[in-house]
């Protein structure tokens, strides 16, 4: 079963106005109809999170109309949660391309020139090749990077979402904290924060709730969940990831069980300091490599890293799986493009297995820092 949550009027009046904006990009360059079939625009155009075990789509044309192809099973679920009026729906014993490729030719767009997100992780090469060769006078267009584009910039509605999804992240964070002891298991804390999230209204369906490890896994951002129990000075890596109506907020807090560390503690601070700069200098404008740069020199001046291999933050918002961030927009030191208004974004630093982050938004004139569990090792 798909997780998803009804839409609300706001997200509908975005949805509508999303589509006529794609429309005035599709007659702008001469695109008569285009296919969506991006599980993260589906649900950022249409409302509706489709599954990608079976390929679904909307085609959308210059003047503005959608027309739906759907899984059966997934039907009713469309009709609720979407505005799109239009639609077919195929069981599963039929073909969706065939669907597809006759809904193109009733709607007249045989000879027309259509573009397709090439980018789409549900679209393969294979399936694609076949679009084509079903369709030999069609003029296929590529439109990658149309609606990533559309999607940065948030609405007042999206960022509510974000700044209640930051809410359940500081609610699960804690909840783990408070469960932190000796012996307790990564499992055992994992499951406190799932319960602590999910009782708050997280409805992820894309990627886990809660990221952790202890002792040495505390190095694994990306670790999967064991059976390590805890011990007195081991360190604990502590990640939220809930989204509310499909929009993720983010939350990394290193703690530790018992006395910590004097390195530790100075680590914390230092990283805390150095993100704190970060958040100072952003502003619409500013290049994302220039914030990019002033967490990696940060990191080389204070001796915390000789190098920092991977971005110190990169653009959220709905998150629906195969993916689980949009790296669309990343703080690297080759990052040209500028802030702006509305954008949203998960920014982290680490060191030494201790990793500190924070969701934030892009205002007019700086930044408002969603999550706010306090930037501090937790001592427990």
């Amino acid at each position: 079963m798909l997780n998803q949550t009804s839409n609300s009027p706001s997200h509908r009046a975005d949805q509508i106005n999303r589509v006529a904006a794609l429309a005035e990009v599709l007659r702008g360059r001469q695109i008569d109809a285009v296919i969506i079939d991006a599980a993260e625009h589906m649900r950022y155009l249409f409302g509706f999170s489709a599954s990608a075990v079976m390929y679904q789509c909307c085609i959308v044309t210059a003047d503005g109309s959608v027309h739906g192809i759907v899984r059966k099973l997934d039907e009713a679920l469309f009709a609720s949660v979407s505005w799109v009026e239009d639609w077919v729906a195929y069981v599963d014993w039929e073909d969706p391309f065939d669907l597809l490729i006759d809904e193109i030719r009733r709607l007249g767009l045989a000879k027309a020139t259509i573009g397709q997100e090439l980018d789409s992780n549900y679209l393969t090469v294979r399936d694609q090749r076949r679009i084509a060769a079903a369709l030999p006078d069609v003029r296929f267009a590529d439109i990658s990077g149309v609606i990533v584009e559309m999607r940065a910039r948030k609405s007042p509605a999206e960022i509510e979402e974000h700044r209640r999804a930051a809410a359940i992240a500081d609610l699960g964070v804690a909840a783990i904290l408070d469960a932190i002891t000796k012996g307790v298991s990564e499992r055992e804390l994992v499951a406190v924060g799932y319960s602590a999230a999910l009782a708050a209204g997280a409805d992820n369906n894309a990627p886990r709730i809660v990221l952790l490890g202890m002792g040495s896994a505390t190095q694994h951002l990306h670790c999967n969940v064991g059976d390590r129990r805890l011990e007195l000075g081991q360190a604990v890596h502590v990640e939220l990831l809930p989204q509310s109506n499909g929009y993720s907020s983010r939350l990394m807090r290193p703690a530790v069980l018992g006395e910590a560390p004097a390195d530790l503690l100075s680590s914390v601070e230092q990283l805390v300091k150095i993100q704190d700069r970060q958040f100072a200098a952003i502003r619409p404008g500013v290049p994302a490599k220039e914030i990019d740069r002033i967490g990696r020199e940060g990191l080389a001046s204070a001796g915390l890293r000789a190098s920092f291999p991977h971005s110190t933050g990169y653009g959220i918002g709905i998150i629906t799986g195969p993916k689980t961030a949009d790296f669309a927009h990343l703080f690297t030191p080759g990052g040209e493009w500028e802030l702006q208004q509305g954008m949203v974004f998960h920014m982290y630093l680490s060191a030494g297995g201790l990793q500190i982050s924070e969701t934030i938004c892009v205002t007019d004139n700086g930044v408002e820092v969603l999550t706010h569990t306090p930037r501090r090792l937790q001592i427990r």
